[in-house]
């Protein structure tokens, strides 16, 4: 383990949180076409934009933690705690425990979030963070996943939604009036199922005219 820095805060370009739409936008970057997997983040430069785009980790620190760690390493660790998160939300929407491993993962990346601490400053203190310098993704992947764990210990669960187009299976929060929204996006998922409710419906009273009443 490498020292730890103290680094001034605020830090330009680094934030150190994220919200849970910003860790949705993570889970989903696996998203479904028809029950057939699409993956968001299928290279290092991908993944690399993804986290410094959203002020999470700054590109040359990963970069360089890519160079130790070897980039095949460097994005299944990525892609295990997205799957990680993806497997205990599904379980919190569908009530049921996560797998052990799950939780283990994201259990892990908790710990490398930066530390909290109070610093000397005008008027008596302030608030600082305390980094480590040899994981700049661990402490990304933390910032990720804090807000869905903070839901979690909130119980805050209660709008936690996936997608009922079971080919799609996208995730997030329901924030509609009536707390009954059940499609990612009505134009598309939630379209596709009225048509096919409408065509199933027809064909079964086409159905029942082309076979007649019995004599």
């Amino acid at each position: 383990m490498q020292p730890i820095l103290i680094l001034p805060n605020p830090v330009s370009g680094h934030a150190h949180a994220a919200d849970l739409d910003t860790c949705l936008d993570f889970v989903n970057t696996l998203s479904y076409t028809d029950g057939l997997p699409v993956e968001g983040l299928p290279t290092v430069d991908d993944a690399v934009t993804f986290l410094a785009g959203r002020g999470l980790a700054h590109e040359p620190d990963l970069r360089a933690q890519i160079a130790r760690d070897g980039d095949a390493a460097w994005l299944a660790r990525l892609h295990a705690v997205r799957d990680a998160v993806r497997e205990t939300w599904d379980a919190q929407v569908d009530e049921h425990a996560p797998d052990q491993s799950a939780l283990d993962t994201i259990n892990a990346v908790l710990r490398e979030a930066p530390r909290i601490e109070l610093v000397a400053g005008t008027g008596c203190c302030g608030i600082d963070h305390r980094h480590t310098t040899d994981d700049p993704t661990g402490e990304a992947l933390a910032a990720l996943v804090q807000p869905f764990v903070n839901s979690v210990a909130a119980g805050e669960t209660g709008k936690f939604r996936i997608c009922a187009n079971d080919g799609c299976r996208w995730v997030f929060e329901d924030r509609s009036r009536g707390g009954r929204r059940r499609w990612c996006d009505m134009s598309s998922c939630g379209n596709r199922a009225k048509v096919a409710r409408y065509r199933s419906r027809h064909k079964a009273d086409d159905h029942a005219d082309a076979t007649g009443p019995v004599a």
